[in-house]
């Protein structure tokens, strides 16, 4: 029968399509332990080092900075080149919308995705785009991003957050060192530091050097949360799977029974024939 030839031809696809899925899965779970390593190792101390620069900053008062060449603020969203990362790249893309909305700031989008949402849905938003990898962080590429950002004074960062393999979170994030939470800009900085040469100087070399580590860490942290995000993506598509697979194997089942039962009356009513006659 036609459906029973359907039933056969969808579990053979869908058992296609678990072999592959488990693969990807595979690979994505390697990606995601290699970047975790690094990025874990390396959170802790570069959040440190951002609250410094945010102290530093404020202990050199005003007219030090030269991030404020233009005196106004940019707003960063880190996407992805592909798909498959589940919802933290909708998520993050919200929050990036509703502080565009609330704000006068300038937009930059990195990676495809995120060209093609705001492009799709946003058309009126003008934005710089730059096209950055999913797999790693090209260094000339970033430097290339970092030469449009220096010019702002206020640098604000929309991306996934890794927390653990079941949550990542859409975070903002600054990264000029004026809108950190662990410091108030209205109160003397908590630490007492002495500076030498300068406090000039040392927030140059933070300005210039420091905080293209410090966004070349949130774009890891980012590649983190998407890997993670795609993980569970792809976790949940296999339980999918294999619920259909089992819903598939009881509707053929039950074919059977309905093709059995058709023959058993069929059998039946050939016998009452023969018997009448």
């Amino acid at each position: 029968m036609q459906t029973r030839k359907l039933l056969a031809y969808e579990a053979e696809n869908l058992a296609g399509l678990k072999g592959f899925v488990e693969v990807y899965e595979e690979v994505a779970a390697g990606r995601m332990q290699k970047v975790r390593l690094s990025v874990l190792k390396a959170r802790q101390f570069l959040e440190g080092l951002a609250e410094i620069f945010a102290e530093v900053k404020l202990a050199s008062g005003p007219g030090q900075s030269k991030l404020n060449n233009n005196g106004r603020t940019v707003a960063v969203f880190l996407s992805a080149n592909s798909g498959l990362f589940g919802d933290i790249v909708e998520r993050t893309f919200t929050s990036f919308l509703q502080f565009l909305a609330e704000t006068r700031a300038e937009a930059v989008v990195v990676g495809k995705l995120g060209l093609r949402m705001i492009q799709e849905r946003h058309p009126e938003i003008l934005y710089n785009y730059y096209d950055l990898s999913d797999d790693q962080v090209d260094l000339a590429s970033l430097r290339l991003v970092m030469r449009y950002l220096l010019q702002f004074e206020k640098i604000m960062v929309f991306y996934g957050k890794f927390s653990s393999i079941l949550s990542q979170n859409p975070t903002m994030a600054s990264i000029s060192g004026d809108s950190l939470p662990e410091v108030n800009l209205g109160e003397k900085p908590r630490n007492l530091y002495l500076f030498e040469p300068t406090v000039g100087e040392i927030l140059q070399v933070f300005e210039s050097e420091i905080l293209s580590s410090i966004f070349e860490q949130t774009l890891h942290e980012s590649l983190l949360a998407k890997f993670a995000s795609r993980l569970q993506h792809l976790d949940r598509s296999l339980q999918n799977i294999d619920q259909r697979l089992i819903r598939l194997k009881f509707e053929a089942k039950q074919l059977r029974h309905k093709i059995d039962n058709r023959k058993q009356l069929s059998r039946l009513a050939g016998i009452s024939l023969w018997e009448m006659q």
